[in-house]
């Protein structure tokens, strides 16, 4: 293990993420962890194992670069282009530093937003301090205390004010694409959602139409817990029922805590917007109770929301999935018989299970809210199986795989190995601080397992979506023509690619 300790050098969340994943990246770089001593990250190095009493000496302003490798030219130079690309990175920002917010307020008088990736410990002192200057905030800091998250954003709902998360990795005000958003056309629909994919993908529906958004705002995944209380939900409805560029209005999450559902579900029958709301798993005529139109899933909720204009998106037929299905199990060996899905978040893992066990029976994962069948051995796959590799196991120490597409990539290798594993399910998610070519990045590993099935006598099917417009730096497009020029079936979007995988499971099941 090699590591470098920088004293009183600070860097924000989303600039450790970023070089944690450059780093990780280099050659001879087996794990890596790049950012501030604080005490979570301590215990984050303890769990993966990158760890010595220098280290835990650390205090939480000292900045730390620790990495498990091949040599000690191998971590010099893997740090010194971390470096480089960091510099140039910021560079390119053009970046200016301030050192308190009231610094930064006085700088620029102007500003009415601030955006927070503090160590989640701190995030509550710097909220205040935002709030208390007038300024809304969008807070990506995780692993803040729920108590902490309802004093924020009862502050904020005592100034007018939006307090976007904890953990909010998706928001577009204005048209600047805030944390992790896509880039997308303005229009008429403003979003709020709990799921921070969930509106990036709605969000692209409406992109990819002709269409756009308004405001998107993000309330962090614990907002409709019932010790939150949904209060940003109900303080985003407030704020796009008074938006002038808002007309129609789109909510995201799953289904909220019975006590706080009822609220918002009044909030819901008193605004004066047409509204179409997705909150999965919740009865539909509770929904239509309040006036607003209820959506069965993601893309329903697109579509729906298409329909206000009077446009529609474009999905696969039934018929051309099945022509598709048709063609993907020829050559295949009779042993193969499964889908193994890889994805890069909860969301959409837990909307491809829920598409698929309807067609194929049950499927293992690792996330409860998934399926009751819990993989045993998070490295060993069995039967049906879908993993999201977004989960606290294999992102300790390490950025989630939609920055870091390192994550999941053992993955593909890992499950073509298995003679009886017939499908291959991924997603792919743009974003600016993401990697530069996502589907690009697994390519040879998809050639390899490709390789390996026909040396078998056999042949894998790979199935997989894209989120993202044409308008992100890695352009939707033309991520979707690396997949299909390797022989990849891409679908639209995810509930469609998972709807593809189920029926040639159950074809290939049928024709043995």
């Amino acid at each position: 293990m090699y590591w470098i300790i920088e004293k009183g050098h600070y860097i924000d969340s989303l600039e450790s993420l970023f070089a944690t994943t450059v780093l990780n990246e280099q050659p001879g770089i087996r794990r890596a962890l790049v950012g501030m001593a604080t005490g979570p990250a301590k215990l984050i190095l303890k769990d993966v194992g990158l760890v010595n009493e220098e280290l835990l000496a650390c205090s939480d302003a000292d900045y730390v670069i620790v990495a498990e490798a091949d040599s000690q030219e191998a971590f010099e130079a893997a740090v010194d282009e971390m470096r480089r690309v960091m510099k140039q990175n910021n560079a390119v920002e053009a970046e200016e530093s301030y050192a308190t917010v009231a610094d930064a307020v006085a700088a620029h008088p102007k500003a009415n937003l601030c955006s927070i990736a503090v160590p989640g410990e701190y995030a509550l002192e710097e909220v205040k301090k935002a709030l208390n200057a007038g300024l809304h905030c969008c807070v990506f800091s995780n692993n803040v205390p729920l108590e902490d998250e309802r004093q924020m954003k009862e502050l904020a709902r005592e100034k007018g004010l939006l307090c976007m998360g904890p953990d909010c990795g998706v928001a577009n005000i204005n048209g600047a694409a805030l944390v992790l958003s896509s880039i997308n056309a303005r229009g008429p629909f403003g979003i709020v959602g709990a799921s921070g994919t969930g509106i990036q993908h709605v969000a692209a529906i409406l992109h990819e139409a002709g269409s756009g958004v308004s405001q998107t705002i993000g309330t962090g995944g614990n907002d409709l817990k019932e010790p939150v209380g949904g209060l940003m939900m109900l303080c985003g409805i407030d704020a796009l029922e008074a938006d002038p560029e808002t007309e129609y209005i789109i909510l995201i999450s799953r289904k909220p805590a019975e006590s706080v559902l009822q609220k918002v579900l009044d909030r819901i029958s008193r605004c004066k917007k047409p509204r179409v709301v997705l909150f999965m798993g919740c009865e539909r005529a509770r929904i239509e109770a309040t006036g607003a139109i209820w959506a069965e899933n993601l893309d329903d909720c697109g579509q729906k929301a298409l329909g206000l204009i009077g446009k529609s998106a474009e999905f696969e037929t039934e018929a051309q999935l099945d022509a598709m299905a048709a063609e993907a199990v020829k050559g295949m060996a009779p042993e193969q018989k499964y889908v193994r899905g890889a994805f890069s978040g909860g969301t959409y893992m837990d909307e491809a299970v829920h598409a698929m066990e309807a067609v194929i029976g049950p499927i293992y994962a690792n996330n409860p809210n998934a399926s009751p069948l819990q993989l045993p051995d998070l490295n060993k796959s069995m039967e049906n199986t879908c993993i999201d590799y977004g989960e606290e196991e294999f992102t300790q120490g390490r950025p989630h795989p939609a920055i870091d597409a390192g994550v999941r990539k053992p993955a593909i290798l890992r499950e073509a190995a298995d003679p009886e594993v017939a499908v291959i399910l991924l997603d792919f998610i743009l974003t600016p601080p993401g990697h530069p070519d996502p589907a690009g990045y697994v390519l040879d590993d998809v050639r390899r397992a490709q390789k390996m099935a026909r040396q078998r006598g056999g042949r894998i099917a790979f199935v997989a979506s894209v989120l993202g417009t044409t308008a992100d730096f890695q352009n939707i497009d033309d991520q979707r023509r690396k997949l299909m020029e390797t022989g990849v079936l891409v679908c639209s979007t995810n509930y469609k690619a998972a709807q593809l995988a189920a029926k040639i499971i159950r074809l290939k099941k049928e024709i043995g």
